[in-house]
């Protein structure tokens, strides 16, 4: 039996006549207008690109140029630059079971590569990102020292793609207004560098020379310091690249922040070694890298232990065969990234003497007397007996020449271990120092079997042959 409470059926009567008031109403009101203007609606949900030409939209800009480069540095389950040349070079071999990967740790990787393409479609976004961004801070606030360091972070893309890929990477753009792509001519890795020092240059001009400069701008200059000094070793100009970073601290840093709040924001080199190992830290790969596992026992730089199977600290890689040693720079999600410091400069003007004669090892051995205060890996739980952070034994000057870059070479890789740099510093062994490419980069037999190939750079993906300009690498050149 069904159930009403008393006077439910007068107020159910009175709420049918009201609700039919407002309908009829609105026929009424639909039959005298245009049934057009019904679809006519804002979206409040779709930016448009006037509504970005705001001061007050500037900083949500800039930050999307900040997230757009931490992807591409390796961020939210991203392969990125860390990463990937990591796994081209001796950082990182390959401990997992993806083809695409395997091509890069054996030196032969195919333009049409999944992997490949989504660090490249990375960079390049972040640098589109980042030049329309300093277009919109030139346009709305042009004095905004945020817009100095949006066009630094736009220099560090060009430099990332010319230590990552081969010669002929084209920088294609896009025309808001028009709605129509701008396609680029393939460019080789000179002009590349040539042109972040222009942008570079354009940072440092924005914020000027202020007697007494503001912390904001103190850290903007400094980042572009560093930039334009490694742009320029790239280039071979060694007393440039010294005289660039000369002002910059030792104890500088400019850092890249990870976050446990959402996939996009976490550390991309923690998740896939400690929370999915698919890499794992080299020793001595192909005869010629060099012992990062073993010297980590004693050099916290490097600290790379064997994993024993606990929590984040795998035994074995995702191929169940090959024993991991695992990296521990990058303890969790939110493991900040250093892109640029004051032990990179020390490092480039140490090059610099050490090509013109100088006391090289004075600088080098500064910096390792300096350790304590100067590293950056997390610290570790005394699980990991890790070794102490303390200062590192001077180095005596060897007798060879050839001995002397070797030292300051391996300094740059336990230095900047794991943050971008170690392709690019591979590469300039070949290209300026003239080193046999099978003397610098791993060679010979494959931990997984076969043999490694002879790549020293990546190619540019298939996908550019979209762009009617594209067709192939000019070269594969160091």
């Amino acid at each position: 039996m069904k159930t009403s409470m008393p006077g439910s059926a007068p107020r159910a009567r009175a709420l049918r006549h009201l609700m039919m008031v407002p309908l009829g109403a609105a026929l009424l009101t639909t039959a005298g207008c245009s049934k057009d203007s019904l679809l006519a609606v804002d979206d409040p949900d779709v930016a448009t690109p006037s509504s970005l030409a705001d001061p007050a939209v500037l900083p949500t800009l800039r930050a999307s140029v900040i997230s757009d480069f931490q992807v591409a540095m390796g961020a939210g389950g991203e392969d990125g630059v860390i990463t990937l040349g990591a796994l081209l070079a001796d950082e990182f071999i390959w401990a997992e079971t993806f083809p695409t990967r395997f091509e890069m740790d054996v030196r032969s990787t195919n333009p049409i590569n999944g992997t490949l393409d989504g660090i490249y479609r990375s960079l390049q976004r972040a640098r589109a990102t980042a030049e329309r961004v300093e277009r919109t801070f030139a346009q709305v606030q042009p004095t905004n020292p945020s817009r100095a360091e949006v066009q630094a972070l736009a220099a560090f893309t060009y430099v990332m793609l010319a230590e990552m890929y081969c010669n002929g990477i084209p920088l294609s753009t896009f025309d808001v207004d028009a709605g129509t792509p701008e396609l680029g001519e393939p460019l080789s890795n000179q002009v590349l560098y040539t042109r972040a020092v222009a942008k570079f240059d354009s940072a440092l001009a924005l914020i000027g020379t202020p007697a007494t400069p503001t912390a904001e701008q103190s850290r903007i200059l400094n980042l572009a310091r560093i930039g334009r000094g490694r742009a320029l070793l790239n280039l071979g100009r060694f007393a440039d690249a010294a005289a660039a970073v000369a002002a910059v601290p030792t104890n500088y840093r400019y850092n890249l922040f990870h976050s446990e709040n959402s996939g996009r924001q976490n550390n991309g080199v923690f998740l896939p070694t400690q929370n999915f190992p698919r890499f794992s830290v080299g020793d001595r790969e192909g005869i010629n890298g060099l012992p990062f596992a073993t010297d980590g026992a004693t050099d916290p730089r490097v600290f790379s232990p064997r994993g024993n199977g606990a929590p984040f600290f795998p035994r074995v890689g995702a191929d169940n065969i090959t024993l991991m040693n695992v990296q521990t720079k990058y303890m969790n999600r939110s493991a900040t990234v250093v892109l640029a410091d004051g032990v990179e400069a020390r490092l480039i003007e140490a090059e610099n003497q050490q090509r013109t004669g100088g006391d090289y090892l004075v600088t080098l051995n500064t910096l390792r007397a300096a350790l304590p205060t100067l590293i950056t890996n997390a610290a570790l739980p005394a699980a990991f007996s890790p070794p102490a952070i303390a200062a590192l034994p001077p180095m005596s000057r060897p007798a060879a020449a050839s001995a002397e870059v070797d030292q300051v070479f391996r300094e740059r890789a336990y230095w900047m271990f794991l943050t971008g740099h170690r392709l690019g510093d591979l590469r300039r062994l070949v290209r300026q120092y003239g080193r046999n490419a099978e003397a610098v980069f791993p060679t010979g037999a494959f931990h997984k079997g076969g043999a490694y190939g002879v790549d020293v750079n990546y190619p540019v993906p298939f996908i550019e042959t979209n762009n009617s300009k594209f067709v192939a690498c000019i070269d594969r050149n160091a």
